[in-house]
């Protein structure tokens, strides 16, 4: 079979997103998010991606990138997915190895790749390449026409008698200039526990506006804010999935001193009444599987987890 491999193109993002979604269909991409994602990038960052071409149609994906949140220089993950029809062929090995060629001159350590669990013939891809499992994570999804939080009355009730209120982030945006700046410190608290594959570094205030307020499928009425008095002391952020019934669970967190008292119980049911209200269908996550508490939340929200996703590192 005759191909080549050659630089991404922006005419290639309608097909770059279709194999993606070919194989994650639960965890679905759309044009705009990774234009926006793309224009939006620092440069201080080591990003390329490349394409496989075969008979005029894009047939395979390959990028390197790095996390701003766990930034290391010479960390790197790593995405490589191909069309189903073309898999065996060797676009996977060319691909991979034009990556590492692409990425010599930064001297990698450490290489960071995620494969389906049910994906037997990715995992012995990477394995055979050195990749080694790190960590599991759990795409779950929320039907909700079916989801029942009757056993959830009363639970905002109780923790106002607490002196903890829920607030949606559009009405605190509209009454405090501050609140972009509160929000991102209230997530920067909070995210240095959430399990990872890295050790986390600082997210800047212009990258969070920049890239999480700022995004195609942002809506300030999909954040909530628990408080207590004037402290903002937990989040949770909905963001639409393009133009569909759906949404994504971005995260849920609470500030340390304040958990095991159901705030991000509270946080979840209330985000869940909000987008049943606003049409929405159903709700999709992510989980590490380190994160027990977050699961077991979700677990009585009635979110179904669906196959595993396996983080995998290679050492250099």
């Amino acid at each position: 079979m005759s191909f080549r491999i050659r630089p991404f193109e922006p005419a290639d993002y309608p097909a770059m997103v279709e194999l993606w979604n070919l194989h994650n269909p639960d965890w679905s991409r759309t044009v705009a998010e990774e234009q926006n994602s793309d224009a939006k990038r620092d440069p201080k960052y080591r990003f390329a991606r490349f394409v496989a071409e075969a008979g005029g149609r894009v047939v395979g994906v390959a990028q390197h990138d790095q996390s701003p949140g766990s930034y290391h220089p010479q960390r790197f993950s790593l995405e490589l997915y191909l069309h189903p029809d073309f898999l065996g062929r060797g676009l996977g090995k060319a691909l991979y190895a034009r990556l590492m060629e692409a990425l010599e001159p930064y001297r990698p350590q450490h290489l960071l790749a995620q494969v389906r669990e049910s994906s037997e013939r990715g995992l012995r891809f990477a394995r055979e390449r050195g990749f080694r499992e790190l960590k599991r994570d759990f795409v779950s999804t929320l039907d909700l026409r079916c989801a029942d939080l009757s056993p959830y009355a009363g639970l905002e009730e109780k923790l106002a008698a607490e002196g903890i209120r829920l607030a949606s982030f559009a009405r605190l945006l509209e009454a405090d200039p501050d609140a972009a700046c509160k929000l991102h410190e209230l997530f920067s608290d909070f995210r240095l526990d959430i399990p990872r594959a890295a050790p986390p570094t600082p997210i800047t205030l212009d990258f969070f506006v920049r890239n999480i307020l700022q995004g195609p499928d942002y809506d300030p009425r999909l954040f909530l804010v628990a408080l207590e008095g004037e402290r903002w002391v937990g989040m949770s952020g909905l963001f639409r999935v393009g133009d569909s019934k759906d949404l994504d669970l971005w995260i849920t967190g609470v500030r340390r001193e304040y958990r095991g008292r159901k705030i991000a119980l509270a946080l979840k049911v209330a985000g869940v009444r909000l987008a049943r209200e606003l049409g929405f269908e159903s709700i999709r996550t992510d989980n590490d599987s380190r994160n027990a508490p977050m699961l077991a939340i979700n677990r009585k929200l009635g979110f179904v987890p669906g196959p595993a996703s396996l983080t995998l590192q290679k050492e250099l």
